[in-house]
């Protein structure tokens, strides 16, 4: 069995206050259980004027060594740094998505090195896909995700990919997180919405190539999605091959934050067809539903953790 967990951790840095971080730590270890692989979002940088790639090794070490003061393994981490101001969210942070992964097991071969602009491909030998890049980011320069004026768009995170072994076969992990939903007024939504759709269709498409290359792939997307079960995105991203694990999830049970009092469902586990048998989903409602006196969450999102089975 493989264990995969998503987790928005809310612009976390290495200054986060030591508090915070600890109880990170801990959610990674003792609600998440230590799993194989972890995709964050939101990891941040220094908030700084640099021009260029902007790294956030210190913030993936100190998550990292907050883990290990848990009881948890010594994870190793995987990123492709943006270049700065270029991927939205919070000014300065310079926020990205990446990955954590327990090398005692899961194993990566890296491949590349990939710059920000990098655009990944899939090579195909010995009858298997593979990454030009690994990790690598897909279609970075794409309006969706680079912005544009003309559609209202704005600079938003690029997807990561990522190949790594597990029991023996390649396993494909795409992290995501997708233009957010705030807006002020309706029709800057509705431009948001729309972006959101165009990010969908292009990770749908790579994907949906890897599964061409092989039927059998084991693939997942997974992330913050910035919309619901249901909506336009998450069909696009499904596109009728790959099954959303939150679908499995009771509705009064589905979701991972709240936007006033109301329940979302924004972060999701995606898999391709060969990983859907006996996967099973859990989340975790530590943040949408915090214990009341208890201590200040340590992000505005719940983590969705899954369990899935070799084929």
């Amino acid at each position: 069995m493989l264990t995969i967990a998503t987790f928005n951790l809310r612009n976390l840095s290495a200054t986060a206050p030591p508090t915070r971080l600890a109880r990170l730590g801990k959610i990674v270890v003792d609600v998440l259980e230590t799993p194989d692989i972890l995709a964050v979002q939101e990891i941040a940088a220094d908030r700084s004027t640099v021009t260029g790639p902007v790294l956030a090794d210190t913030t993936y070490q100190a998550l990292i060594t907050a883990i290990g003061h848990a009881g948890g393994p010594d994870y190793d981490f995987r990123e492709i740094p943006p270049l700065a101001h270029q991927d939205g969210g919070m000014a300065g942070a310079n926020i990205r998505v990446g990955l954590l992964f327990n090398p005692a097991k899961v194993s990566f071969s890296d491949r590349g090195p990939a710059g920000p602009e990098d655009r990944v491909g899939i090579l195909f030998s010995a009858g298997q896909p593979g990454l030009t890049f690994n990790p690598g980011r897909i279609d970075p320069l794409h309006p969706a995700f680079t912005g544009d004026e003309c559609r209202h768009w704005a600079p938003s995170r690029k997807p990561l990919v990522a190949e790594l072994a597990w029991e023996g076969r390649r396993l494909f992990v795409l992290v995501c997180h997708f233009k957010s939903m705030r807006s002020p007024i309706r029709r800057e939504a509705d431009y948001a919405k729309k972006q959101r759709h165009a990010q969908a269709e292009i990770v749908y498409g790579f994907a949906a190539d890897l599964l061409d290359c092989d039927p059998q792939a084991a693939i997942v997307l997974l992330g913050d999605l910035n919309d619901v079960p249901g909506s336009k995105t998450l069909k696009l991203l499904k596109g009728g091959r790959f099954h959303n694990l939150l679908d499995d999830v009771p509705h009064q049970y589905c979701y991972t934050r709240r936007h006033g009092h109301e329940p979302q469902a924004l972060d999701h586990i995606l898999v391709s067809p060969a990983l859907r048998r006996g996967a099973t989903l859990r989340i975790p409602h530590l943040h949408s539903d915090p214990t009341p006196g208890g201590p200040e969450p340590a992000s505005d999102h719940d983590p969705v953790v899954a369990v899935l089975e070799a084929a």
